[in-house]
């Protein structure tokens, strides 16, 4: 029922305009043409001709794909010159909206499951959960109907976060943004700072495991004092710990390198890195008996935990006191350093 001749001029259209989505998907072309194809021919067991308008559906068929299809129709069905005067992206920014969440607050891009209201609207799996099965649009109720069309078209446009399993939602178009993402995705998995421990997990499980395996480097609160002894013959060190504050989390390290003849400290925030400059810490040196004019004080804002200490302490952008400096404040031998986290602008 459906011209050869025509059939080809739609595998080269589809060919034509996956181009451009190709870079989107990083897949072959091709790949998406079948998809496409596919989703074009009679879902009755015995046909699977090509359907061409008009296209009939049951009431349960998703109105999504519909819309698709007869756009693929279009496009695809016209000559090779007209898809000339058209440009290459117009087939994938049209299917990479149908692929967002219909919720008016949401969407982000849907994929597998994705899951409709009965009036065929379609949304992510965070949202089709949180609606109170309700959909905003309509009224109409949520159904456990996947739309099997959408979620064939979104495995093969849209990428996922490696930590999809852990919780995070976000679905990308280009696979290079995502591994961006995932670097700083607040969902990744964490490993134990004991070079001994090969322990991994997400954010929320680390205060426990340090707690169970590591208690003497976790500290619960925002200030601590650490006492360095053999301040005249110190030789390298490096202490890390884990500081609940509250509801979050930070990294500790306070170091000692004999070849840089000096100390140095910074604190990094766990969890989103936006949510790094929201803090600062504050390492101070000074001695009992001391005046209040004579300490040595550094205040910075809190490190994205995405950043490795080796470069926050190349750069010098941290707590860093020469061990003449160090010499200067001790007392028997023993420095006192102070340090404070807190929140930006509080006093």
């Amino acid at each position: 029922m459906f011209p050869s001749n025509k059939l080809k001029i739609q595998k080269f259209a589809v060919k034509q305009l996956s181009a451009s989505s190709s870079a989107l998907a990083d897949e072959k072309g091709d790949d998406l043409s079948s998809v496409m194809l596919k989703s074009l021919q009679c879902t009755d067991r015995f046909c699977h001709r090509y359907m061409y308008p008009p296209i009939k559906q049951c009431r349960m068929f998703p109105s999504n794909k519909l819309k698709i299809q007869k756009f693929a129709v279009k496009q695809l069905s016209a000559s090779s010159s007209a898809l000339a005067d058209e440009k290459g992206d117009d087939l994938s920014s049209v299917m990479l909206k149908s692929l967002q969440c219909t919720d008016r607050f949401c969407h982000r891009y849907m994929y597998p499951p994705i899951k409709q209201c009965r009036s065929g609207h379609c949304f992510c799996f965070s949202c089709s959960e949180s609606l109170h099965r309700l959909c905003p649009i309509c009224g109409t109720q949520i159904i456990e109907l996947r739309n099997r069309a959408l979620e064939a078209i979104a495995t093969k446009l849209l990428t996922t976060c490696k930590y999809r399993s852990e919780g995070c939602p976000e679905v990308m178009v280009r696979a290079c943004d995502m591994i961006g993402h995932e670097k700083r995705c607040q969902f990744r998995l964490y490993k134990c700072f004991s070079a001994k421990c090969s322990w991994t997990g997400p954010a929320q499980n680390l205060v426990a495991h340090v707690e169970r395996n590591h208690r003497e480097r976790l500290f619960v609160g925002s200030e601590k004092v650490f006492k360095i002894t053999k301040i005249e013959n110190r030789e390298d060190m490096d202490m890390m710990f884990l500081f609940s504050c509250g509801d979050e989390k930070f990294w500790v390290k306070l170091i000692y390198k004999k070849a840089a003849t000096a100390f140095f400290g910074a604190v990094q925030y766990i969890g989103q890195t936006d949510m790094a400059n929201n803090y600062k810490y504050c390492f101070e040196i000074k001695a009992s008996g001391v005046t209040s004019e004579r300490y040595f004080l550094c205040i910075r804002t809190t490190h994205a935990d995405v950043m490795d200490f080796e470069l926050i302490f190349e750069s010098q952008d941290c707590f860093w006191a020469p061990i003449n400096i160090a010499k200067y404040f001790a007392e028997n031998d023993i420095l006192i350093i102070k340090l404070n986290i807190e929140v930006v602008g509080h006093h």
